[in-house]
C-alpha cells in the first residue's frame, strides 16, 4: 500500500513501526507536535488500516486533602496512640484530652478507629496502646506514599479501608490507548499543505494560491458511539411516568429553603437532632418568613402548646429567627408543605401530588449514601385512609417497577404517626435495600393548612431504587466508580404497565 502522508503522519507511523506496539502516552512524549496534529495523524493511520487502537480502562488514585495531611503528619489514630502510649488514661477522660495536631472531633474519631483496628484495648476502663500499633499501620502508610509518587497500587483490603475514609483518596478511571502496527506501507510526504479554508483566506482570496490537503470524500467515516441517557435519569423518567399514569399532579419547590418550610411547618422541633450542622447544610444568611401572619402564628402555637389539635406541642417558646435560617433542603417534604399551603378547598378534600427532585444532607459517601441525591415524594389526601391503604399503595407502586418482595418495619418521624420504612429485595444480590420512609401525617402537621382529611405520604430514595434495579452501589451508578462500558450497555428493567 502506498499513501500520501503529512510529516507528522509519517513520524507516528515510523514510531509505531519500530515499537510494534506503542501507548499514546509514549507517542505524545517522544514525538514533538501539538495534540491536535497527533490526533489527526493517528486517525489517518487508523482509517487506512495501518494501525489498530486498543483501549483499556484502569483505576488510578490520588491523595485527597486528609490523605496528604496523614502522609505528612501521620494518621490521626497514630498520633492518638503516640500521645497515649506512655500514659494511663481512662475512657472517662477522653473528652478532656488535648493532643497537638488533633481537634476534639479528631480525638473522638481517632479513638474509634484505633479501637476498630485493634491498635488499643480497654482494660479496667483504661486505654492501653498495643506495642505493635506502628506495625499495624505500616501497610496503609506505604500505600499513601506509593500513591503520592504515582506508583501503581493493587486493590486490596488496605486500599479499600483508605477509600472509605473521608477525603483520603480520590479514585479515578483512566483510559490507556495502545496502538499496534497492522501492515508495512510505502508513503509519500505531502509538505506545505493547508488543512483548513478560513474566513481570512476567503476574504483575501489567498486560497487561490494555497495548496490544500486532499481529503477522500468517498470513504465513510468510522462509526461513532452515540450518547445515552444516564441510568439514574432513566429511573427518574420511569418514576415520573408511573406517577402521572396513576393520576398524580407534579409539584416543585426551591433547593434553598428556610427552616420554616424545611422543618417548622411539618412539626419538627427547633431542637431536633436533624437540625445539627453535622446533618444539614446551612447558609450564612437568613431568609424571609411567609407574608401571611396567620400561618406563622398557627405553626408557632403548634410548637408552643399544640394550638387546637389536642396536642401539648413541644412546650417551648418558638423562635422566629431560628425559623428564618436558610438550608439546602434536606427532603422534598418541604415542597409538600408549600403545596399544602396553596391547595384549593377541593384539593384539601381529595388530591394526590408527587415531586422528584434533589435534596442535600451532610452524609459521608459510602455504598448507599451520597450528600446530594434525589427523592420521589408523594402524598394522597382522602377520606378514612389507613396504614393498610399506605402499605398497599407502596406494594402496588413497587410491583409496577418489578419489585415484588417488600417488607416493612416501624420507625419514627416527628410529623407522621404511625410511620414505617419499606425495603425492597434484590433477587440478583440477595440483599434488602431500604427505599421508602412513609407514614400518616399527624394532626399537628396538618392543622395550620386547614386539612381535616387523612393524608398518607412517603419519600422514596431514587438512588436506592436505582441500586436495586441495576444491582450496583450508589457510587457505581452516580459517582466516581461509574464504569464507562456499563454506561454504554446498561438496560433498565421494563416495568409493569
Amino acid at each position: 500500500m502506498s499513501l500520501k502522508l503529512q510529516d507528522v503522519d509519517a513520524k507516528v507511523y515510523e514510531y509505531i513501526k519500530i515499537k510494534t506496539n506503542a501507548q499514546l502516552e509514549d507517542i505524545t512524549k517522544d514525538i514533538n507536535c501539538n495534540a491536535d496534529s497527533l490526533r489527526r495523524a493517528i486517525e489517518t493511520l487508523k482509517l487506512n488500516g495501518v494501525i489498530e487502537e486498543k483501549i483499556t480502562s484502569v483505576f488510578v488514585y490520588d491523595l485527597d486533602t486528609n490523605g496528604k495531611v496523614a502522609l505528612e503528619n501521620g494518621f490521626i489514630e497514630e498520633i492518638f496512640c503516640d500521645f497515649l502510649k506512655d500514659r494511663l488514661t481512662k475512657i472517662s477522660e477522653l473528652n478532656n484530652l488535648e493532643i497537638s495536631k488533633l481537634t476534639k472531633e479528631d480525638i473522638t474519631l481517632a479513638f474509634g478507629i484505633a479501637k476498630r483496628k485493634e491498635l488499643i484495648e480497654i482494660v479496667n476502663g483504661e486505654i492501653k496502646v498495643k506495642l505493635n500499633y506502628k506495625e499495624l499501620l505500616i501497610n496503609q502508610k506505604n500505600l499513601l506514599k506509593a500513591i503520592s509518587l504515582n506508583q501503581i497500587v493493587s486493590d486490596n483490603v488496605d486500599l479499600q479501608e483508605l477509600l472509605k475514609r473521608k477525603d483520603f483518596i480520590i479514585k479515578k478511571e483512566k483510559q490507556i490507548k495502545e496502538y499496534k502496527l497492522l501492515q508495512i506501507i510505502s508513503y509519500e510526504i505531502q509538505s506545505d499543505q493547508e488543512l483548513y479554508l478560513t474566513p481570512e483566506l476567503l476574504k483575501t482570496r489567498e486560497y487561490k494560491n494555497i495548496n490544500f490537503k486532499e481529503f477522500d470524500v468517498s470513504s465513510l467515516p468510522s462509526p461513532k458511539e452515540q450518547g445515552r441517557i444516564h441510568p439514574l435519569r432513566q429511573v427518574i423518567y420511569q418514576l415520573r411516568e408511573l406517577y402521572l399514569e396513576m393520576g398524580f399532579k407534579e409539584m416543585q419547590g426551591p433547593y434553598i429553603e428556610t427552616c420554616f418550610w424545611n422543618m417548622d411547618s411539618m412539626f419538627i422541633s427547633q431542637n431536633h437532632p436533624a437540625r445539627d450542622i453535622q446533618d444539614t447544610f446551612y447558609l450564612d444568611i437568613l431568609g424571609d418568613l411567609p407574608k401571611e401572619k396567620d400561618i406563622i402564628y398557627q405553626i408557632s402555637e403548634i410548637h408552643n402548646n399544640g394550638w387546637k389539635t389536642g396536642s401539648k406541642g413541644y412546650q417551648y417558646d418558638w423562635n422566629s429567627e431560628e425559623s428564618r435560617k436558610l438550608v439546602l433542603r434536606t427532603h422534598t417534604t418541604a415542597t409538600t408543605y408549600r403545596t399544602f399551603f396553596n391547595l384549593t378547598a377541593e384539593e384539601k378534600e381529595n388530591s394526590k401530588y408527587f415531586c422528584i427532585d434533589k435534596v442535600f444532607r451532610n452524609e459521608t459517601i459510602d455504598y448507599s449514601h451520597l450528600p446530594e441525591f434525589h427523592q420521589a415524594e408523594g402524598f394522597i389526601i382522602g377520606d378514612n385512609l389507613s396504614l393498610a391503604d399506605l402499605l398497599s399503595f407502596i406494594k402496588e407502586f413497587f410491583s409496577k417497577l418489578g419489585i415484588t418482595k417488600v417488607k416493612f418495619k416501624p420507625t419514627y418521624n416527628p410529623y407522621t404517626e404511625p410511620s414505617v420504612e419499606a425495603s425492597g429485595y434484590s433477587e440478583i444480590t440477595g440483599k434488602w435495600i431500604e427505599l421508602i420512609n412513609a407514614g400518616i401525617f399527624r394532626p399537628e402537621s396538618l392543622a395550620p393548612y386547614g386539612i381535616d382529611k387523612t393524608v398518607i405520604a412517603w419519600g422514596l430514595g431514587v438512588e436506592r431504587l436505582a441500586m436495586l434495579m441495576y444491582s450496583k452501589s450508589i457510587k457505581e451508578i452516580h459517582g466516581d466508580e461509574e464504569n464507562i462500558d456499563w454506561l454504554k450497555e446498561y438496560s433498565l428493567p421494563k416495568r409493569e404497565l
